[in-house]
């Protein structure tokens, strides 16, 4: 069959576009692959695990990466077929919810969720419990939710110890080009009582 250069280029593109992880082989017979070819593996999931899912992301709605969970589970149930859709629905719709009364800010949050992804420093404005409000660089370890709200885990540069910062009182955080120092969650967290499990 031929094929013009012009068209496997143009094929090449609408792949890329469509977010298909492709790279180059050299050498003679080299050219362009797609990353991890080959057969999925198909993942199959009941209603009652669609269900944790949609559930969980509803009680996290509030803390970090709660927009990617959103549109996580928008794509799942795009997903599903229509039968399983439909009881989906109606088991969520068994479920009430109280509103969390923790507000974050939007920027905020997408700083201190890239930081953390990426292990960089980041600088926060903080007000601690006594209305102080202090500017800080802080190693973003990870984050801690307790009872009632979500905190940043991290090593704070100020008073060169482990600190939970709670994310409402977060004033302001800015994004440096900072490597963070690598720390171990729990022993960052090992001062503090009731310890959260793993997620």
């Amino acid at each position: 069959m031929d094929v013009s250069r012009r068209t496997i280029e143009r094929d090449l593109e609408s792949l890329r576009l469509a977010g298909v992880p492709t790279y180059g082989q050299p050498g003679r017979s080299g050219g362009t692959a797609i990353t991890g070819a080959g057969p999925s593996r198909p993942v199959s999931l009941s209603n009652a695990e669609i269900v944790s899912l949609v559930v969980a992301v509803h009680l996290s709605a509030t803390g970090p990466f709660a927009v990617a969970g959103r549109t996580a589970i928008d794509k799942l149930l795009d997903s599903i077929d229509d039968s399983q859709k439909v009881v989906v629905d109606q088991i969520r719709s068994r479920f009430r919810v109280a509103p969390n009364s923790q507000v974050l800010k939007p920027r905020v949050m997408s700083v201190l969720q890239d930081a953390v992804r990426i292990q960089h420093v980041v600088k926060i404005t903080y007000l601690d419990r006594n209305g102080e409000q202090t500017r800080r660089a802080v190693d973003p370890v990870g984050f801690y939710r307790d009872e009632n709200r979500w905190s940043l885990i991290g090593w704070c540069h100020l008073r060169h110890a482990g600190r939970l910062f709670i994310l409402d009182r977060v004033q302001r955080a800015d994004a440096t080009s900072i490597a963070a120092e690598p720390h171990d969650v729990d022993q960052v967290l090992g001062w503090v009582p009731k310890l959260g499990s793993r997620v």
